[in-house]
C-alpha cells in the first residue's frame, strides 16, 4: 500500500494485536507472537499468527497476510481509504479524504458503487412515505412493523414504474454502466436502454457490519414472481459473505455471545422489534462456510430457527452440519406450529419465543425427534435407514466426545447396540486439508533461514558483507537477498511489506518467513555470521565440484580459482 504521513501516523498509533483482538477475541500470546483460529477460513488448529514485532499477520493455513490496513480491508470488505479512515478514528486522529489520494481504479469504482447504493436507499425510503408508497405502507402496517423499526432498518419502496430510480440517479451524475454494476439497473436486449432492477417491491437495504449499504432485497406486493428478489453479485456484494441485519445485531451478539439465525428479512425485523437484538439471516436459507467463519468469531451460542416447512427443516440440518464442520456447537429451535418466527412473535410475544430458544435441541436430537414425531411403530428397515441417515450428521461432528455420546443416544432411541451403530459409522479416511498448500519455490533450508533472518532484522546485512548473490544456490533466494540489500533505510523498518511490494508473487512465502519464530540459542548477529560462513562454504563446494567436473577444459584463471578453493577447504578452521 502507498505510504504517506497520515498512514504512517496511524501505524505508529495502533498496535496490530489490539486491532486484531477486536475481531478475533481468541487471540492468545504464543512465544513472541500471538495465535488464534483463522478468521478467514474454517480450521480446528490455530494457524493464524500475529507478529507484534513486525506489525503483520499471516495464516499458515490459507496464506492470508498483511498489516493492519490489509486486515481491516479483508475482514470488513473495505477499500484501502475506507480502512484507513476507520483506523484513523480508532487511533483518535482526524481524517479527511485529502489524506489519501492514491486510489486504484477498482477502489474508485467501488466507492462510486457504494455512493450510488446509498443514494438509492434514500430514494426508496422517501418514496415509501410519498403518495405512491401507500400500498407499501399498508402492507408494512399489516405485518405489524412500527415506524421506529422502519426507520432503524431503512425500509423503502421501489416504484412500480419502469425506470424512475435510474432516471433519478443518472440525473445525479452516476453513469449507466455504474448503475448496472451496482445491481440497480438492467439493460434491455432490444436497444440497450436501462430500466430499474427493482420495481413495485418493499425494499430492504442490505448493509455491512459497519452500516454501509451494499445491496438490496425486494419483496413483491402482488402475486408476481419471484416473491423475494435480491441484488445480483457485484464488486461490493457477495451473498455468501453477507448476513442480513448484522449492522443492527452485532452489538447484541458481542454483548451476549449469542446469535439467532433466522430465515428471512421480516423474521429478523420482527425479532429486533421485540427486543431479540442478536438475530440475523442469510440471504435465503443457504448458510455458507463464509457465514460460519464470521459467526464463529463472535458467537459462542448459535441457534438456528428456520421456517417449519420441509425446505426450512432441510436447510436447518444443512446449516448445523456446516457449523459442525467449522468446529462450532449449535442448536436448532422449532416453534411447534406452522407459524413463521415473525408471525409467532406477533401472536405469542417475546417471552414465549425466548422459551422456544431455550428449548432448542442439538442437531442429532432435532433429527431424531423429527423421525419419531407422529410414529407409533417403526419397522426394522425404517430404523436401519434412519440410523444410516443420522450417522451422516454424526460423521460431521469433529468433537469425539460428543460424537461418542451421539452414538449412545442413537443406540438408546432406536433400541440397538452401540457396537452395531459404531460399525455402521464409516470413519472417513485422512483427507488433505483444504487449505494445505506447498510453495513451488522450494529452496535449501539454510538459504531460507538466512532470508528469514534478514526479514526480521535487515541490519544483519552487516554480517553478510562478504556474501554475494551467486553464493546462494536458489534463484528466488538470490532475488530476495538482492532486493533486501537494495532497501533504503526507511524501507528496512518494514522489510516484509517493502519486499512484498517488490516481489508480490512471493507474498505468502515472505509473510510466512516474517512471522515464524526462529529457534536458536545464539543471538541474531552470531546466528547470521555463522549462517553466512556456512553459505560461503557450500558455495565454494559447489564451485569446486563444477570446476573439477570440467577440469580438462578449464582456462588458466579457472585452474587458479580451483587451486585457491582447494586450499581454502584444507585450511584448519577456515569457513
Amino acid at each position: 500500500m502507498s505510504s504517506n504521513p497520515a498512514i504512517d501516523l496511524i501505524r505508529e498509533k495502533l498496535d496490530i494485536v489490539d486491532v486484531v483482538k477486536d475481531y478475533v477475541p481468541e487471540l492468545r500470546k504464543a512465544g513472541r507472537n500471538y495465535k488464534a483460529p483463522c478468521p478467514f477460513h474454517n480450521e480446528k488448529t490455530p494457524s493464524f499468527t500475529v507478529s507484534p514485532d513486525k506489525q503483520i499477520f499471516y495464516c499458515f493455513g490459507c496464506n492470508e497476510g498483511g498489516d493492519i490496513f490489509t486486515f481491516v480491508m479483508k475482514i470488513e470488505g473495505l477499500t484501502f481509504p475506507e480502512a484507513a479512515k476507520k483506523l484513523a478514528l480508532k487511533a483518535g486522529l482526524a481524517w479527511e479524504d485529502r489524506h489519501f489520494t492514491g486510489l486504484s481504479p477498482a477502489d474508485r469504482e467501488n466507492l462510486e458503487i457504494k455512493k450510488a447504493l446509498a443514494a438509492a436507499a434514500e430514494f426508496y425510503k422517501k418514496f415509501l412515505f410519498s403518495s405512491g408508497g401507500e400500498s407499501a405502507r399498508l402492507y408494512i402496517g399489516a405485518r405489524k412493523v412500527n415506524k421506529a423499526t422502519v426507520e432503524a432498518f431503512g425500509l423503502g419502496y421501489a416504484p412500480p414504474s419502469d425506470n424512475v430510480l435510474t432516471r433519478e440517479l443518472l440525473a445525479k451524475g452516476f453513469s449507466k454502466d455504474l448503475l448496472v454494476k451496482a445491481g440497480l439497473s438492467g439493460l434491455r436486449d432490444s436497444d440497450g436502454s436501462p430500466y430499474d432492477y427493482f420495481r413495485g417491491r418493499i425494499m430492504f437495504p442490505i448493509r455491512t457490519q459497519t452500516g454501509t449499504v451494499t445491496a438490496f432485497g425486494g419483496r413483491i406486493l402482488d402475486s408476481g414472481e419471484p416473491k423475494y428478489l435480491n441484488s445480483p453479485e457485484t464488486p461490493v456484494f457477495s451473498k455468501r459473505k453477507t448476513l442480513y441485519g448484522l449492522d443492527r445485531a452485532l452489538a447484541g451478539i458481542r454483548k451476549t455471545g449469542r446469535l439467532l439465525l433466522l430465515e428471512g428479512y421480516m423474521d429478523v425485523i420482527s425479532a429486533h422489534q421485540h427486543g431479540i437484538d442478536f438475530a440475523v439471516a442469510p440471504l435465503g436459507t443457504a448458510l455458507s462456510t463464509e457465514h460460519a467463519s464470521f459467526i464463529k468469531r463472535y458467537a459462542k451460542d448459535t441457534i438456528i430457527m428456520f421456517d417449519p416447512d420441509i425446505a426450512g427443516i432441510k436447510a436447518s440440518v444443512r446449516a448445523a452440519e456446516i457449523f459442525m464442520e467449522a468446529g462450532m456447537y449449535c442448536r436448532i429451535a422449532e416453534l411447534g406450529s406452522e407459524l413463521d418466527p415473525d408471525e409467532y412473535l406477533n401472536e405469542n410475544g417475546p417471552e414465549a419465543f425466548a422459551q422456544k430458544l431455550a428449548d432448542a435441541a442439538d442437531p442429532l436430537d432435532f433429527r431424531m425427534n423429527l423421525f419419531f414425531t407422529n410414529r407409533t411403530a417403526v419397522s426394522s428397515q425404517d430404523k436401519a435407514k434412519a440410523i444410516d441417515e443420522l450417522l451422516k450428521t454424526v460423521s460431521k461432528q469433529g468433537d469425539e466426545i460428543l460424537k461418542s455420546l451421539w452414538v449412545k443416544n442413537i443406540a438408546a432411541r432406536f433400541e440397538v447396540s452401540e457396537t452395531s451403530v459404531l460399525h455402521q459409522l464409516k470413519t472417513p479416511g485422512e483427507e488433505r486439508k483444504p487449505y494445505e498448500t506447498s510453495n513451488p519455490q522450494t529452496m535449501p533450508a539454510l538459504e531460507m533461514g538466512f532470508i528469514q533472518l534478514l526479514l526480521k532484522d535487515p541490519e544483519l546485512l552487516a554480517c553478510a558483507q562478504e556474501l554475494e548473490e551467486q553464493d546462494l544456490s536458489h534463484p528466488l533466494a538470490r532475488k530476495m537477498f538482492s532486493e533486501i540489500k537494495d532497501l533504503n533505510p526507511e524501507e528496512r523498518t518494514r522489510a516484509p511489506a517493502a519486499l512484498i511490494g517488490k516481489l508480490p508473487e512471493e507474498r505468502a512465502l515472505i509473510m510466512e518467513l516474517a512471522v515464524t519464530d526462529i529457534p536458536s540459542d545464539l543471538d541474531p548477529a552470531k546466528n547470521a555470521a555463522q549462517t553466512v560462513k556456512m553459505l560461503k562454504k557450500k558455495s565454494h563446494a559447489r564451485r569446486r565440484k563444477e570446476l573439477s567436473k570440467n577440469y580438462s577444459t578449464l582456462t588458466a584463471s579457472q585452474r587458479e580459482e580451483l587451486k585457491h578453493l582447494t586450499e581454502l577447504r584444507g585450511k584448519a578452521g577456515e569457513l
